[in-house]
């Protein structure tokens, strides 16, 4: 399956971001169930798939409905709460950006 490109709003509630479908369709196309998240500032974070012999390497895995659930700890470190953030597929990650920096970074969702 090709990549999809562009930004997606995606919402937060209770912990968990729903996924966008295209970008679920692709992360099922590619077998990406396991991730781990990476905190890179105050308002970023990158979900990596976690592929491999690694499996128990990892922070969360895909509810049947697309759901995928942070950690409290790391929802904190990045600032996000009850909110819609912004998810990008870039260099085999997806990158999560907190919805303040939408109009900063020049994204739109699409």
């Amino acid at each position: 399956m090709t990549p999809p490109e562009g930004t997606y709003i995606a919402p937060l509630s209770k912990g968990a971001i729903r996924f966008p479908p295209p970008l679920h369709r692709y992360c099922e196309s590619e077998g990406w169930d396991l991730f781990r998240f990476v905190v890179v500032d105050h308002d970023h974070m990158r979900i990596e798939p976690v592929i491999g012999d690694a499996p128990e390497d990892f922070h969360a895995s895909f509810t049947p409905e697309g759901l995928l659930w942070i950690p409290a700890d790391l929802r904190h470190s990045v600032d996000i709460s009850e909110q819609s953030v912004m998810l990008r597929l870039e260099n085999g990650a997806i990158n999560l950006y907190i919805r303040n920096l939408f109009e900063t970074l020049g994204f739109r969702p699409g």
